[in-house]
């Protein structure tokens, strides 16, 4: 009796890894998602001004996980724009903003950075992904830090 239960135990954590090794390979995403994700984000880089810029060509300590990212300069702040993944911890699908002042003045919130995610409901990867839309929220973002207020709808 106690081997039959050691033999189901160990096919519960047999199926516990299995799933786990699974949900990981599928937040990595496939190929044509990365893919499909760049082109998008390229196409966000074009209506923005920005330059849009391969994971490869991150140093590997600042990498992101997946997708390359946007970065640029608006109202003279500078900004970089990317993508988290779907498996991240928090804000999975969403688009990282991060707005810095060229200068080192300070911005709403008191330091010489801000980090904004789109919500959920106006911008998300992949079921929400227009690139118009992106582009939209970066600018509004941008425009309500450089005049001294919060973004709306950050999270």
């Amino acid at each position: 009796m106690l081997a039959i239960a050691g033999i189901c135990a160990g096919l519960v954590l047999l199926g516990i890894t299995g799933a786990a090794i699974w949900a990981g390979i599928w937040g990595l995403g496939t190929p044509r998602d990365r893919a499909a994700a760049n082109q998008m984000l390229q196409l966000t880089a074009v209506q923005l001004g920005g330059r849009f810029q391969d994971r490869r060509d991150y140093p590997w300590y600042r990498r992101p996980a997946q997708y390359g990212g946007i970065r640029g300069e608006l109202d003279e702040l500078e900004y970089e724009l990317q993508l988290m993944p779907r498996n991240s911890e928090y804000h999975p699908g969403s688009a990282m903003l991060q707005i810095r002042a060229p200068q080192g003045r300070p911005l709403p919130g008191g330091g010489p950075g801000l980090r904004v995610f789109t919500p959920e409901r106006k911008w998300h990867w992949p079921d929400r992904a227009d690139p118009g839309t992106l582009a939209g929220y970066v600018r509004q973002a941008i425009a309500a830090t450089a005049a001294g207020e919060m973004p709306s709808d950050a999270r």
